[in-house]
């Protein structure tokens, strides 16, 4: 199946994402297409490589393959990810009039913590999560959204519990965003699954207050000092419950710290989500929605604004990986406008 970029939706360190959507006029799906020069792909590529190795789980987002096209006269490496017309749970938390309620809070922070057990069974460390990196999905289970872990750009692999991020040690560079970076990493430059669940603890407090951790802080060096020697307020306004749960998450001690299965089944998880509602989460999370899980359904565009120039051209072909046996394109010239790439599984 040959894709075509609409639209370009926002611009990254690691280049842009791009909406996408199949030229078959059989289709109407959309996908997001993260693209980035090919000489300035390397974390890209990694990413890629990462979500390949995380495939399997419905709360980490989906690739469904890769490209290298020619655009602007510049090779240029492309990963083609589940689409989420939802936007971002930062969105979902500070574009809505009201506070989240703990039920609806605690029903996001589940299928957060499934996401990051996922990906902690899978041997690797995310590194930076916030609310911009988990990107929310309409149509889930009980009239609410679903959302998925992205963005893993930073992650690490971790062969042990405990790994040193050697970059943090020579250069004195913290990993991931200070905001939500937990103790241990600001000041020892430890990177293991503890800082995942503190950061989770973070986007938790997030979600229940509308308000970041950390907000009275006026500059970097402040918020350091402060993450590095400062215990972090829980919040008063929130059930007895929500602020134990909240105690496990922030513990600045990361032996101590809860991990991710142990969390879910504290009582602020189970009070609010029963176990009927977590097998449904589990089984099917996004009800009957079928191809939702890869692409919204809803058109966004009234008429198609190509954001490349038609001058442009895709020189390499291959095929897309999807839920359909793979084929092969063999017929493509390099004199086609570059409207449309073509992905192949991702090797590793």
């Amino acid at each position: 199946m040959s894709w075509k970029k609409l639209k370009l939706l926002g611009r990254g360190s690691y280049g842009t994402v791009s909406l996408a959507t199949p030229l078959t006029d059989y289709y109407t799906l959309f996908a997001a297409v993260k693209s980035a020069e090919d000489n300035r792909s390397s974390s890209l590529r990694v990413e890629g490589q990462i979500l390949h190795a995380l495939r399997g789980s419905d709360y980490v987002i989906k690739c469904f393959g890769e490209d290298v096209s020619i655009e602007n006269g510049k090779k240029t490496y492309n990963l083609l990810l589940e689409y989420a017309a939802g936007g971002t749970l930062h969105d979902l938390i500070h574009k809505s009039k009201t506070v989240l309620g703990e039920s609806e809070a605690a029903y996001y922070a589940f299928q957060i913590l499934v996401g990051i057990c996922h990906v902690h069974r899978k041997g690797f460390i995310h590194c930076d999560l916030k609310p911009a990196y988990i990107l929310v999905f309409p149509g889930g289970q009980h009239g609410l959204a679903n959302v998925k872990l992205a963005d893993f750009g930073l992650s690490l692999r971790s062969e042990t519990n405990t790994c040193w991020d050697t970059s943090v040690k020579k250069c004195r560079r913290r990993r991931g965003t200070l905001l939500y970076a937990a103790p241990e990493s600001v000041v020892c430059g430890i990177q293991d699954k503890a800082v995942d669940i503190w950061a989770f603890g973070c986007i938790l407090v997030e979600m229940l207050t509308r308000k970041r951790v950390w907000s009275e802080c006026k500059n970097k060096n402040e918020l350091k000092l402060k993450i590095a020697h400062e215990k972090l307020e829980i919040p008063d306004k929130i059930s007895n419950d929500a602020k134990d749960f909240l105690s496990k998450c922030l513990d600045r001690d990361h032996n101590s710290r809860w991990n991710a299965e142990m969390l879910l089944n504290h009582s602020f998880i189970t009070n609010y989500v029963n176990k009927k509602m977590i097998h449904e989460l589990i089984q099917r999370p996004f009800g009957d929605a079928g191809l939702k899980t890869l692409v919204s359904l809803e058109h966004l565009f009234t008429t198609t604004s190509f954001y490349y120039p038609h001058n442009s051209y895709l020189r390499e072909s291959s095929s897309i990986i999807t839920s359909l046996p793979e084929t092969n394109n063999n017929n493509a010239t390099g004199d086609e406008p570059l409207l449309w790439m073509n992905f192949r599984n991702l090797h590793i």
